[in-house]
């Protein structure tokens, strides 16, 4: 699987906030609602000042239940802690097009 990257400041808003409603099915522009759930993450040298230098393995769950795996690699506020192992939370997926997430907030 090729790895896809998105900005994981978006990520550390919706792991700051705590909000991890039910994802459900929706017919939209944005894809489906997801389920994401953190299985590794770890905080790399050589960030920006004032970053944290991220990368993080997710699994994806779409209403469907076919699960899958997307890395994502990319700097991160340092204000927002680093996403964690075992935290979840929504995103709009198009498992046709594993690279394209969109994080519902």
């Amino acid at each position: 699987m090729k790895p896809s990257f998105v900005n994981l400041g978006i990520v550390a808003a919706v792991l700051a906030a705590g909000a991890t409603p039910p994802a459900q099915a929706s017919a939209n522009s944005h894809g489906r609602a997801c389920i994401a759930r953190v299985l590794h993450s770890e905080e790399l040298p050589f960030a920006p000042y004032q970053y944290w230098l991220v990368k993080v393995n997710l699994e994806i769950t779409p209403p469907d239940g076919r699960a899958y795996e997307v890395s994502l690699h990319d700097n991160l506020p340092w204000q927002a802690p680093p996403p964690r192992r075992g935290q979840v939370f929504r995103v709009f997926c198009d498992p046709d097009n594993p690279a394209d997430l969109r994080f519902i907030h």
